[in-house]
């Protein structure tokens, strides 16, 4: 069983004086991301939501104050990863008060196993992005170019990397791009695979594009040729 995402510390101000940070990723067993969250316009948060794309992996974390207070930003937590090798990761963060998001900021980098890295990550207001609609990273809301986020309540929360890009489309959702390979009619696709979509739903190949939209409540499965695809 592959070990889950883990948000190693509470969150942690950091001194005023430079050099005197803490390691988040002391203790770590695994590979491990020493997370700075700064922000020029939230000044301070209780809580930290992460959605952290990894690989072909998707995960969630939150991290909270120890004693259930409010703490200033700049702050410094930690998330460890379980990875095998080089390994992109996207981390998408909301920072809140009182339950109310504050700030959405999104950063990126490469994670190899047992390595240790710093990334800073800026929360910046919250997006106007439309609840229940799929959007490209950077379109109306925070997150990476490649990874298709859906909007919840103004915070992206990642359906997954796009393997041959995200296609950011006026006046209807955006979809990662289904690649050079055309779909054979009447078969089915998850997003991503022959036919512009979300990876986590199921569409029917109509015309060379994908219709009839299923959402996969635990992910969509891409299968072998000559194998429609489906929902796990």
């Amino acid at each position: 069983m592959r070990r889950a995402l883990l948000a190693l510390l509470p969150l942690l101000a950091l001194p005023a004086a430079c050099g005197g940070d803490p390691d988040p990723c002391a203790g770590a067993k695994s590979a491990c991301i020493a997370l700075r969250v700064a922000s020029r316009t939230v000044e301070a948060i209780d809580l930290l939501e992460l959605d952290i794309v990894y690989g072909d992996r998707h995960d969630t974390a939150v991290t909270a104050l120890a004693d259930n207070g409010v703490v200033g930003l700049p702050i410094i937590t930690a998330v460890a990863l379980d990875v095998a090798g080089a390994t992109r990761v996207g981390v998408v963060a909301a920072g809140k008060l009182s339950g109310n998001v504050l700030g959405i900021g999104a950063a990126t980098t490469t994670l190899d196993a047992n390595q240790r890295v710093e990334l800073d990550l800026v929360l910046a207001p919250r997006s106007t992005c439309q609840t229940g609609g799929d959007y490209c990273g950077g379109d109306e809301l925070a997150g990476s170019e490649d990874t298709l986020y859906r909007c919840t309540d103004g915070v992206p929360v990642a359906r997954g990397r796009c393997v041959h890009g995200c296609v950011v489309r006026d006046g209807i959702d955006d979809g990662c791009d289904g690649g050079p390979e055309r779909c054979v009619e009447g078969g089915l696709y998850c997003g991503g695979n022959k036919v512009v979509g979300d990876p986590r739903s199921l569409y029917r190949c109509t015309n060379g594009r994908g219709a009839a939209r299923m959402m996969c409540a635990d992910g969509c499965m891409i299968l072998p040729s000559p194998n429609d695809d489906r929902c796990r």
